[in-house]
C-alpha cells in the first residue's frame, strides 16, 4: 500500500486496521511520516473493531475518520463527503 502511495497521489486512503503484514496502526503512521501537511491522503480507517474507545484510538494515532464493518452505505457517504470537503480545500 504505501509502494502505492509513492507511485501517485491519492486523496482517500479507506485502511483497514488488520491488514496481513502491516497493521493499518502502523501504516497510517508511515503516511504521516511520509506525507507531512496536505499532500497527505485524508485517511478513513475501516474496521469490525466497534469496542468502546476504539475510534477514539485509531482517530488519535491519525486516521481522519472512522467506519465500523459492516459498512452501512451512508456511513461510508458520509465519511467520503467529509473527505471531498477536505480535499477541495487543499
Amino acid at each position: 500500500m504505501l509502494r502505492s502511495l509513492a507511485a501517485r497521489p491519492y486523496d482517500v486512503v479507506l485502511m483497514d486496521v488488520q491488514m496481513p503484514l502491516m497493521d493499518g496502526m502502523e501504516a497510517t503512521q508511515q503516511i504521516h511520516a511520509r506525507w507531512p501537511g496536505p499532500e497527505r491522503p485524508w485517511i478513513i480507517a475501516m474496521t469490525a473493531n466497534v469496542m468502546a474507545g476504539d475510534r477514539e484510538t485509531y482517530l488519535g494515532i491519525g486516521m481522519d475518520d472512522y467506519v465500523s464493518k459492516p459498512i452501512r452505505p451512508s456511513e461510508l457517504e458520509r465519511a467520503l463527503k467529509q473527505a471531498s470537503v477536505r480535499c477541495k480545500s487543499r
